[in-house]
Parts: C-alpha cells; structure tokens; sequence
C-alpha cells in the first residue's frame, strides 16, 4: 500500500529550474542585477575553485567590472593569467555575459555569507520539493541504503538527504526533465545534453587545442578545425592562454630558446621556416611591452 502526502501540488509555469524560475522572477521585480552580484559571491567557490577561493575573495561589482583582493602579490600574479578563464566560467555559471573585465583592489570588505534578505523571501523551491508525494517503498528503500550506519543522528540525516533526492528527481520527471545523452542524469528536455557534460565536452575540446598547438604553434583556425569541432573564439582563447602561460616563464633577454621561439610561432601564426632573427626579436618586445605581466619589468626593458 503507497502512502502519498500530497497530489496535484503543480502549476504547469512553477517549476522550471533553480537556473532559471529565480532569475526570472528577479527580473520581474527588477532584482536581476542584484541576484547576479549575489551569485557570484555566495558561488565564488563552485565557479573558480576551492584552491582560488583561499586566495582570491571578490569584492564589488560595478559597471561589469568584478573587483576582488588577492592576499599575496604571487597570486594576484597568478590570478592575471587566468583573468580571461576565469570571466567565462564565471558568465557559464550564471548563463549571462554578466562580467566583462576584473580589477584587483587592495581594500578588502566583509565576506558575503548568504544572499541578501530581499532574495531569501522572495522564493522558497524547497517547500515544492517536500510537496512531491514519498511512498512507503521509497521509505523501505530509505531505510536499507542506510541500515549500515550504527550512529543514529548520522543515519536519520543520510536517510533525509536520500528522500530529498528522491523528490527532487520525481519532481524533475513530473516537469518533463530528460536523461542527459552522455550521462543518464536529469536535465531540461530543451538542454539534451546536461550542464556538466557541456562543460566537460568544452574542456577537452579546450586540452585537444593545447595538444595542437603544443606541436605546431604556428596552426590557425582552418588548421584547428579539421581535428576538433570549435569555433573561432574557442581557438583564440586557447592561444592566447597558451601565449601567457610560456611568457610568463621567460626571462627579459631570452630570444633563443625554444620555448621564445615557441612563443613567436604562436603569436604571428608563422611556421618555422618563415622565422629570421628580426622576426623574432621584434615580436618578443612588443610582447614585453604589450603584455600585463611585463609591467613592473618595463623599465629595465627600456634602460637595455
């Protein structure tokens, strides 16, 4: 006998996703701007890392500027280098160009613990998922995936979070969720292919590039395209961060080595054979200059 402890608890608009019912409902009390800030806050460590997140705290947001503080010079280096990885992920979270640039500061604020008041009352999703019936066989099946655990306190509260989940899928069921094509876990009928597997097709799209230009840096687009399916964008990004990551390991008056020589391919797209000295060492000064992890080192660059 199935004992069920609600029926028919859904309007057919009232659950879509948490991505994306809050950020509507925002919208229509003209909250958006806000909940986006809070995102990112409350989120900072889901979105850059837990290994940034002890380093790097944001800030403030103004003007599409996001302002964070460093507590050490050598990750607010380290941090320049990723500035571009870092501005994607943080709009792939939110699923809005939101940020454009970051800014480092050197005054730090309190940190954000929770979203504000106003966005806390606005909507509950949680009591909608309770809602969603439990039956006696999922309390049976409850029971058993946990009957192994001897501390009582810690048995009720994984027996808790299992039904929770069992809501939160049936929920998603009801409201015509699909299995991912490459994973089998629940997402959005009009998102085939889950969050997850989305970010992870594009970070090995994104290694493949590496692998590509790490053997022929001088490789373009057309070049590219033939071995991965990418865009445009996705390879510049790709150079670009590949281009940081080698000059910042060059010494000021390194125009020999092959890592120099690797760098010059990169940058002018040029294959070997089309190298010359002048080529070489024009390309790398204007790097040198160019490039925001030269700064400090100008003026020696300029006293040469």
């Amino acid at each position: 006998m199935k004992r069920a402890y609600s029926n028919n608890l859904f309007s057919n608009n009232l659950f879509e996703t948490g991505n994306t019912i809050i950020p509507k409902t925002m919208k229509n009390l003209g909250l958006l701007k806000e909940y986006k800030k809070n995102q990112i806050f409350y989120k900072w460590g889901d979105i850059v890392g837990k290994e940034i997140e002890k380093h790097i705290s944001p800030q403030e947001i103004n003007f599409g500027v996001l302002y964070v503080y460093a507590n050490s010079s050598v990750w607010a280096n380290n941090f320049q280098y990723l500035k571009i990885e870092i501005i994607e992920k943080i709009n792939d979270f939110l699923g809005y160009k939101f940020v454009k640039d970051i800014q480092f500061t050197r005054l730090r604020k309190k940190k954000i613990d929770n979203y504000s008041s106003v966005l806390e009352r606005k909507i509950d999703l949680g009591k909608y998922v309770r809602r969603v019936p439990i039956t006696d066989e999922d309390l049976i099946l409850a029971d058993a995936k946990v009957q192994q655990i001897e501390d009582e306190k810690l048995r009720q509260k994984l027996k808790t979070i299992y039904l929770k989940s069992i809501q939160l899928t049936r929920l998603k069921k009801d409201y015509g969720w699909i299995a991912c094509k490459r994973c089998g876990r629940l997402t959005p009928k009009e998102k085939p292919i889950c969050f997850n597997c989305l970010r992870e097709i594009k970070e090995e799209k994104e290694a493949t590039i590496i692998e590509i230009f790490e053997e022929m840096p001088w490789a373009n687009y057309q070049d590219i395209s033939q071995y991965v399916d990418c865009n445009m964008d996705m390879v510049k990004k790709m150079r670009d961060k590949l281009i940081q990551m080698i000059a910042s390991k060059l010494s000021l008056d390194d125009y020999t080595s092959v890592e120099a020589i690797k760098l010059v391919m990169l940058y002018k797209a040029i294959s070997p054979e089309k190298l010359n000295e002048y080529i070489i060492k024009d390309t790398l000064n204007k790097l040198r200059f160019d490039m925001a992890f030269w700064d400090n080192n100008k003026i020696k660059v300029k006293r040469k």
